[in-house]
């Protein structure tokens, strides 16, 4: 039984005898038990030793012990072969794999043979993974370069690359690059195929305990050298195929290569690399000839366009090309965000020249399958832009929903005109408003301006977030809310607070500030009307915002200096309390805070400035619901129909907004079987009927 009491130790008997043992298990060599679980105690009894620990020196003669061993392993590698010819097939690679095999697991057997050295002597000198990213005044150095912060398992990594890998640095970086060029057009056999990711694989694992640059060794040595090769060969393969053939057919040649690359890489280097990899092959097979590629490619289309509707379906299959097969292509949310970018204010572009671009993209979005999707998304931007005044000009904004009228139709761009509509219909209203101010006799101290929204045009997502509003708002709505009642009939309003926006004016500042934010957090500011402090659970009681739209308006507040928080103030049983920060200063006079957008689960919240990306999914069911609607009413003018002829009918008919699955329709068949609008008739199972 191990004694765990501090005692004398002869330490040359006792590294004598440890040595040993170590030299076994580095050279995989079987070790009994009973001597591991001795010299494990060999350890302990060194590292606590009385009346000095031995640790330091048990660690510096391991260290010696390695090196020297790394050493007769270097000799074993270098081998007789003359190491600048670079032919991977000359024995290099194997013995070295060999001995990394050897070596790697031997020291990781060490590595646990030493665990109390580890524990006890190494990890309280090594710093911390944040001093070495941030940096300490007490780091006065890191891991990569002083020993005696290395764990003996990493110890041992450190001098395989300074006592082997180095001196046969540029061997190894030959070998290994010559051998991924032969594999680039011929695989290896599965034995040398594993000896060469073995040999690139530890040029990671050698340096995979570092906590900066764990790639270092493996950039220098396999990354770096295996792009330049690859992109001279890439040059001379561009090269070739462009003197020997026509565009179609480097084309078709290079994106066969580019896959090939890929493959390369992904089979045999990190997994890190496949964004080098790919730009080294674009770089030299395409970005340099750029030129001729674009001069080539106009003569392509324009005798594409003369062979007729073939030019139609390749620029089909471009812009539905799909990342993946059941991933949505990507056109439709590309196209509209790039009509939202063109549509918004900005600074230095021609209003002639935003006409042109717009144009361009309908032609674009004539070649889109699934219109709806890019209805949604556009739908959604324009809403964005008409609430909040984002609009560059109002009459780009009604020409380019003019546009997509002529190519899909009044029935893709009602809703859209309904939003714009709405808008004109507001700024009348709002006169009128005033106007009634004015004749009743009532004013208010606010500038309050209202849009009048119809639900079923604008896509604001569900229930909004409850809000109680600040009472200077109170007044002048309710008086609207009665204006509104007088003037049409039968009409609710519902406050959509998650999508107003306010400007405040500071008076307890050195200079005025114009702070633009949304109405909660205005209401929030204006619970400091009268007070300089307040607790946060009264204020969220208050205002009766809750969970996590609590803190989603309350945190800018927090980070823009108006506000002070001191405790808990997030939590609602935070007893924390929240201040105004009565010395604010900020270098520009307009503050514009901004607001976190609400969870993908909360609908509300989110809805004029939230997340979009789900909504080629969101599109499903409406698509199922027009499907069915086309199937009726073809069903209903034709009474009897076959499956086949029913199905292209369809197809006809939804081509317009976007390209229906067969399986889809087929359900949407079902559906309307199980709801007794059709039936399959008698003696057929192909032919359907119409139920009156």
């Amino acid at each position: 039984m191990m004694s765990l009491k501090p005692r004398n130790v002869d330490f040359q008997e006792t590294w004598a005898n440890l040595k040993e043992t170590v030299a076994g298990v580095v050279g995989l060599r079987s070790v009994e038990r009973s001597v591991w679980n001795t010299r494990f105690s060999d350890v302990y009894a060194l590292c606590v030793a009385h009346p000095e620990p031995l640790a330091d020196r048990l660690y510096d003669e391991t260290r010696n012990f390695l090196e020297e061993h790394v050493s007769g392993l270097l000799q074993r590698v270098r081998g007789t072969a003359p190491l600048e010819n670079n032919d991977h097939n000359d024995g290099l690679l194997n013995r070295y794999v060999a001995a990394w095999r050897e070596y790697s697991q031997g020291v990781a057997y060490l590595n646990c043979l030493y665990s109390y050295l580890n524990l006890q002597h190494v990890k309280r000198q090594k710093v911390s993974d944040a001093e070495i990213i941030y940096g300490s005044a007490a780091t006065v150095s890191c891991p990569e370069h002083d020993s005696r912060q290395l764990e003996v398992g990493e110890l041992g990594l450190v001098i395989w690359e300074r006592v082997l890998v180095q001196p046969l640095a540029g061997a190894l970086s030959g070998r290994v690059v010559a051998a991924l060029g032969a594999a680039r057009t011929h695989f290896p056999d599965a034995a040398m195929a594993d000896v060469l990711r073995m040999a690139i694989g530890s040029t990671v694992q050698v340096q995979a305990f570092r906590v900066r640059s764990p790639l270092a060794l493996y950039q220098e040595l396999v990354l770096e050298p295996y792009l330049a090769a690859a992109a001279q060969h890439h040059a001379a393969f561009a090269a070739e195929l462009l003197h020997s053939g026509d565009i179609s057919h480097y084309m078709t040649h290079v994106l066969a290569g580019l896959e090939r690359e890929m493959a390369l890489g992904a089979r045999f280097l990190h997994g890190a690399s496949a964004f080098a990899v790919r730009g080294c092959y674009e770089r030299a097979a395409v970005a340099a000839h750029l030129p001729r590629l674009h001069a080539e490619t106009e003569r392509l289309l324009r005798e594409a366009c003369d062979d007729g509707p073939h030019a139609d379906q390749a620029c089909s299959l471009v812009v539905n090309s799909r990342p993946h097969p059941e991933q949505p292509a990507r056109a439709p949310e590309l196209l509209a965000r790039y009509c939202d970018c063109l549509l918004r204010k900005r600074s230095g572009s021609a209003e002639a020249d935003v006409d042109d671009k717009l144009a361009a993209a309908i032609v674009v979005f004539k070649y889109v399958d699934d219109k709806d999707v890019f209805q949604k998304y556009y739908a959604r931007a324009l809403a964005r832009r008409l609430i909040h005044q984002l609009s560059a000009s109002m009459e780009q904004e009604e020409a380019m929903i003019n546009r997509l009228k002529q190519a899909c139709g009044y029935e893709f761009t009602n809703k859209l005109h309904r939003m714009f509509t709405d808008v004109a219909v507001s700024a009348d209203l709002n006169a009128k408003f005033q106007q009634h101010l004015r004749d009743t006799g009532n004013t208010t101290s606010t500038g309050f301006a209202v849009q009048v929204l119809q639900a079923g045009a604008w896509p604001l997502g569900g229930a909004m977030a409850p809000l109680a509003p600040p009472a200077q708002l109170e007044r002048p709505a309710r008086l609207f809310e009665a204006f509104y009642r007088a003037s049409f009939s039968g009409r609710r309003l519902a406050w959509l607070h998650h999508l107003c926006t306010g400007e405040l004016r500071t008076r307890y500042t050195s200079r005025v500030y114009h702070i633009s934010a949304t109405t909660p957090q205005c209401a929030l500011l204006l619970c400091f009307e009268n007070v300089d402090t307040a607790p946060a659970r009264e204020l969220r009681e208050t205002l009766q915002l809750t969970g996590d739209s609590w803190t989603r308006h309350m945190r800018p507040l927090i980070d823009a200096g108006l506000l002070t928080a001191e405790g808990e103030v997030e939590e609602e049983d935070g007893e924390g309390t929240l201040s105004l920060n009565l010395s604010f200063i900020c270098k520009r006079t307009k503050v514009r805070l901004t607001c976190a957008n609400a969870p993908a689960t909360q609908q509300g919240g989110g809805a004029a400035g939230g997340a979009e990306g789900g909504e080629a999914a969101h599109c499903d069911d409406d698509r199922k619901m027009y499907l069915q609607a086309a199937l009726v009413r073809i069903m209903k003018q034709r009474k009897v129909l076959r499956h086949t002829e029913l199905i292209q009918e369809v197809v006809s008919q939804a081509r317009g907004s976007f390209a229906p699955s067969v399986a889809m329709i087929k359900k949407c068949i079902e559906a309307l079987i199980d709801k007794q609008y059709l039936e399959r008739a008698p003696g057929s199972l192909d032919t359907y009927s119409y139920l009156a």
